[in-house]
């Protein structure tokens, strides 16, 4: 049968549609530059692409490059771009940048076992302990899997001890290699309608980067490791050892659990710290598990971890998967120390740093910029750590938080300076989910400058009334409005 009596048995709607242009330069808009880096292949250091093409174009030309690589279908080639996996079908222009530094990995092309640092941001210290557990599996020394946990956490040793932990992102819940059955497509919601399967392990190291020493997130970069105690690969039939990419975190020593320890024991500066970190990630799953009390002299400090249900593109979580929340520590006023520390913060210059660095999706640096606006104007009106979550998570966890509300709106007055064929897709999320979908307002959809600065206008508004709002003849801060007081009452 020829091919195109073959294509009339298919659904004219499942038909593979040609594509109306190659993706190199020859017709008008914009271009992206584009630098190919590979361990093993010799590629044209730099080509211009047109800003509409995708993963497929570039594969191609890797295929044209390199003959030994000419067979090699799309599955098996993974293009990186900082912290996040490139997909055969997005444009490069949802990457959101001219000039980019791709590397690429070959799954099946490649042997051995190796760990090396991605290219992002990565401290000098914590690469010396990437090159030392990278010794330590050399020496076979074997990664071991986490007793606890819903995806693959593995603790990388050397010279007789733990030094790091490493997190592969296809391995994660919702992931097509999760070594505890929880399985699924890469960049699905499946498991986690909050992150995408596959796209939590660059959340670990940007809660590194955002939180500069504050809050004590162990320092995190993002790693490649390849090695046979990780989920192989079912390529062609067989299992493959290939490439991982994934987050790589210090291991913190003299640390246990924070389930092992009642609330009484730590401070309220610690207390603060980590709650101010988690509200502006709009952090989700803040268990005692995932906080540890390490011994520090003759007193035990709080350490976060496990960063990977942060950054959001949506807010529908309940205050009670936040376990400060309920601690009598949130409930006491910021410091002064405290209070300048949360004024000088810049949501929109970290959204901006993690967009370079990590190349994180717009939508949840939009609400990164929310939550910490939202941070700042509260605790400058005298809120407590537990008053600013409370109004960001659900208390209620069927009824959307004020917020939450709030941002339902004001993404709306968004959607309507869309044109109606660019505002009908972005309408519909919102009035056909059951949550409040801000991943809605992501690079999916270009926002001009003018649709950026409105929807923050009418954010900051809203924030601002709220924060005004009066229940007396006498003009009074969030913490005495009533509809707050109902809610908080402890």
């Amino acid at each position: 049968m020829s091919a195109p009596e073959q294509r009339l048995r298919v659904p004219i709607g499942s038909q593979k549609k040609p594509a109306t242009h190659s993706g190199y330069v020859g017709h008008e808009g914009e271009t992206v530059k584009v630098r190919l880096h590979s361990i093993c292949f010799s590629v044209k250091k730099a080509l211009t692409l047109s800003a509409l093409a995708s993963g497929d174009v570039l594969k191609a030309f890797i295929r044209s490059e390199c003959p030994e690589l000419s067979k090699v279908p799309n599955n098996r080639i993974r293009l990186l771009y900082r912290g996040i996996e490139l997909s055969d079908e997005l444009p490069l222009e949802s990457v959101a940048a001219p000039d980019m530094d791709l590397h690429f990995l070959v799954l099946d092309q490649e042997s051995g076992i190796e760990l090396a640092p991605c290219d992002v941001a990565c401290p000098p210290e914590l690469l010396e302990l990437l090159q030392r557990c990278a010794q330590g599996l050399r020496e076979n020394v074997q990664p071991t899997l986490a007793d606890s946990g819903c995806g693959g956490t593995y603790f990388l040793h050397a010279e007789g001890k733990p030094l790091a932990v490493f997190k592969p992102k296809d391995e994660e819940a919702g992931a097509p290699q999760n070594p505890r059955g929880f399985l699924g497509c890469e960049n699905s919601r499946h498991f986690l309608g909050a992150v995408a399967s596959a796209q939590r392990a660059v959340r670990e190291a940007a809660a590194y980067l955002l939180d500069r020493g504050r809050a004590q997130v162990p320092m995190t970069t993002l790693a490649r490791c390849r090695h046979r105690s990780f989920v192989p690969m079912p390529i062609d039939g067989q299992q493959q050892v290939v490439w991982k990419l994934g987050a790589f975190q210090a291991w913190v020593e003299n640390a246990e659990s924070g389930e092992n320890f009642g609330y009484s024991i730590h401070s309220i500066e610690d207390v603060h710290r980590i709650g101010i970190l988690d509200v502006r990630i709009v952090n989700f799953d803040r268990n005692l598990g995932n906080l540890l009390v390490q011994k520090v002299g003759d007193r035990r400090q709080l350490i976060p971890i496990d960063h990977g249900c942060s950054l959001p593109d949506q807010l529908n979580f309940p205050l009670h998967d936040v376990a400060w929340a309920c601690w009598p520590q949130s409930k006491e006023p910021f410091s002064q120390e405290t209070l300048e520390y949360i004024a000088g913060l810049d949501g929109q210059a970290d959204a901006k740093m993690l967009a370079e660095t990590l190349g994180l999706e717009r939508g949840c640096l939009r609400l990164l910029e929310l939550s910490t606006l939202w941070l700042q104007m509260a605790a400058a009106e005298g809120c407590t750590l537990y008053q600013i979550a409370a109004a960001l998570y659900r208390t209620d966890p069927k009824t959307p938080s004020i917020i939450e509300g709030i941002l339902s709106n004001c993404l709306m007055s968004a959607a309507a300076s869309f044109t109606s064929d660019q505002s009908s897709g972005l309408v519909r999320s919102v009035t056909h989910c059951s949550s409040t979908v801000v991943r809605s307002l992501d690079g999916t959809k270009r926002w001009t400058s003018a649709q950026e600065d409105s929807f923050r206008r009418c954010a900051v508004d809203s924030f601002r009334h709220l924060l005004q709002k009066k229940v007396s003849s006498e003009a009074r801060p969030l913490s005495q409005l009533q509809f707050l007081r109902d809610r908080l009452t402890a």
